[in-house]
């Protein structure tokens, strides 16, 4: 019988395999719990943001019908050369073009559908397409637009419900704080950026339009991401991104929340920005006017005249009270009067610092819907003119629509570049004017703006003219 001889060599081979083996089993399950731990100290705050609010990221593309316009003179004595000049200009009779443009994004602000956007993503829309992540596309409403905030709400019947992304605060922005930026920029969708808010209240000019108070972020923002959210790392809408401003290399704007939200509320109920008034005029101080009142310095502006009846006179308000702050910042020219206009809206409550007879006061005022017949009176003293429903036959008769100069005051500027009674208002930049109401909220629109550029048909004769206006009324 044969024992078997017990091999050292043997048992350490085999401690040396299972070692081996041991080992690599070893190190695979730590790569493997590295892995996985590795993921998920990757998911930072901003992927979470991303991940939960880009559902409520949408692209928006118009399609844009345009057609020559109606012959203003059909139903007046014709004339061929002229027919033939009004054709080579317009194209002939039933042209219509057809161009679709994606140009941006907008944000679900809420349950029912409601997307905010900018004014000149959808600016002349005939009609409005919405895209969401998932591919499908909806037919938009426009709610309502705001050229003076470039903002504009359109919705959508949604078929399942997505989270909307919250309007939050801008109050309380800090300079440095991470922000995160979705858009469709040059037509890539839902493409993420990020960065930090660079400053706050800053001014930018486009066209003849100055926008103030924009936040600053050196997130990239570009073509297609206008209308788009600016987010914290919180989630919230702190800003609704712009590109308004092409000239930008490495810098974005964004409209504040806080103004955005208190357009968006006039936009979905009113559809449109009510004009808000408080029922005085002002003007700008010099040194002797700022002697005379015992008022140290010009920076302020000085009450020249008070409504009766308005929110001004309830609140105290007095001609040559001198105006100073208003909730803190300084009103340093009527210019600066005129930016807090652009900014207040219906209901709006501000608390303002007067000068008056030596002595300083704080005195609250809120604002109202501007009365109709402001608007007129307005017109009245800025250009010099009065207007009232069209009553020439014959226009009336060819369907024209606007409204008719009843009244030129002599001296004024509607007088120097001859404007007379019985011209015909058609637009008012860029805006058909069909009737006296559409005249009124329109005119109510311009009080903060430094000019307009009215259409005037006079017999068979269209003008274009340019007028001033004092953006200092309230």
């Amino acid at each position: 019988m044969s024992v078997p001889i017990f091999s050292f060599r043997g048992v350490r081979a085999t401690v040396a395999i299972l070692s081996t083996l041991s080992l690599l089993l070893g190190g695979l399950s730590v790569r493997v719990a590295a892995q996985g731990g590795e993921a998920g100290s990757r998911r930072t705050p901003i992927v979470e943001v991303v991940k939960r609010l880009s559902p409520a990221v949408v692209n928006i593309s118009t399609d844009i019908y345009e057609s020559r316009p109606a012959n203003p003179f059909f139903g007046m004595p014709r004339d061929p050369m002229f027919d033939d000049f009004f054709n080579r200009f317009f194209g002939p009779p039933g042209e219509r073009r057809h161009q679709r443009q994606s140009l941006g994004s907008g944000v679900l602000i809420d349950g029912n559908g409601h997307i905010l956007t900018n004014h000149h993503v959808i600016l002349r829309a005939s009609e409005i397409h919405v895209t969401l992540v998932s591919g499908e596309e909806y037919t938009g409403e426009l709610v309502g637009s705001d050229p003076g905030s470039d903002l504009a709400v359109v919705k959508i019947e949604l078929k399942e419900a997505i989270e909307p992304a919250g309007l939050g605060t801008s109050s309380d922005l800090m300079i440095g704080e991470t922000v995160i930026a979705i858009g469709n920029p040059f037509g890539l969708s839902h493409t993420v950026t990020t960065g930090v808010i660079s400053a706050l209240n800053r001014s930018i000019q486009s066209g003849d339009q100055v926008y103030k108070d924009f936040v600053q972020t050196d997130a990239s923002i570009n073509p297609g991401n206008s209308g788009g959210p600016l987010l914290n790392i919180q989630g919230a809408v702190i800003g609704i991104n712009t590109a308004i401003y092409s000239e930008a290399q490495g810098i974005g704007f964004a409209i504040p929340a806080d103004r955005a939200r208190r357009v968006v509320d006039d936009l979905i109920t009113f559809g449109e920005v009510q004009a808000a008034w408080f029922g005085l005029e002002v003007q700008g101080l010099d040194e002797k006017l700022a002697k005379y009142l015992g008022f140290e310095g010009t920076q302020g502006v000085l009450v020249t005249e008070v409504y009766p009846g308005s929110p001004a006179e309830k609140a105290g308000i007095e001609v040559q009270d001198i105006l100073v702050e208003a909730d803190g910042s300084e009103l340093s020219s009527p210019e600066a009067f005129a930016d807090l206009l652009r900014r207040m809206t219906v209901n709006d409550e501000i608390v303002l610092r007067v000068f008056r007879k030596g002595k300083y006061r704080e005195e609250s005022v809120k604002s109202v819907a501007l009365p109709e017949a402001m608007a007129e009176n307005y017109c009245q003293r800025s250009l010099g003119i009065r207007v009232g429903d069209l009553t020439n036959r014959a226009m009336i008769r060819s369907g024209i629509k606007g409204v008719e100069i009843t009244e030129v005051t002599r001296g004024s500027q509607a007088d120097q570049v001859g404007l007379r009674p019985g011209d015909v208002l058609l637009k008012i930049n860029d805006r058909n004017i069909p009737d006296l109401q559409a005249f009124r909220k329109e005119f109510a629109k311009l009080r903060c703006r430094s000019h307009v550029t009215i259409q005037v048909l006079r017999g068979r004769f269209l003008y274009y003219v340019t007028l001033n206006l004092r953006p200092s009324r309230s």
